[in-house]
């Protein structure tokens, strides 16, 4: 039970009924100090390119069947063992992998781990940014990390 709140220079002390001082919001910031050990994290899209050849083996009575055999069953995610119209005309397929990697590899960050702003009643509803309760974003311009993990200057920190 809180029973004491106290606002001395942009710090709120909020006193127990048992007389301990709990955490303060201090220049509008909650925990700062010993911030949720999820704020910070990044999530990364890898893209890598590997180069993948199929080889289809494909029995039909002319070209002209195993092309139209190829183009109603072709699919270049799963390996392919099927038949064409009759038992006869079949289609098989396997990958051949080039895992060299010498493509380009593209990294692009898609989310962040943030502090979120709050407000509470014993700082009279005024807002301040929460580093005890965090949240993901996709959203770029609330992110507060660089990609090498150094902060990137926010000038709203309350």
């Amino acid at each position: 039970m809180i029973i004491e709140v106290h606002l001395i220079k942009d710090i709120v002390l909020i006193v127990h009924s048992k007389g301990k001082m709990t955490d303060k919001i201090i220049n509008g910031t909650y925990k700062k100090d010993n911030p949720n050990e999820e704020i910070g994290y990044q999530k990364w899209e890898v893209e890598k390119t590997y180069e993948v050849t199929m080889i289809y083996e494909i029995v039909a009575k002319t070209k002209k069947e195993a092309e139209d055999l190829l183009d109603r069953k072709e699919n270049p995610k799963e390996e392919i063992n099927d038949y064409g119209k009759t038992f006869r005309e079949t289609i098989k397929s396997r990958y051949y992998f080039d895992l060299s990697g010498d493509e380009p590899t593209t990294w692009k960050k898609i989310e962040e781990c943030v502090p979120t702003e709050d407000t509470d009643s014993d700082n009279d509803f005024k807002p301040f940014i929460n580093y005890e309760d965090a949240d993901w974003t996709k959203d770029d311009y609330q992110w507060r990390k660089k990609e090498d993990g150094t902060d990137i200057e926010v000038k709203d920190e309350r």
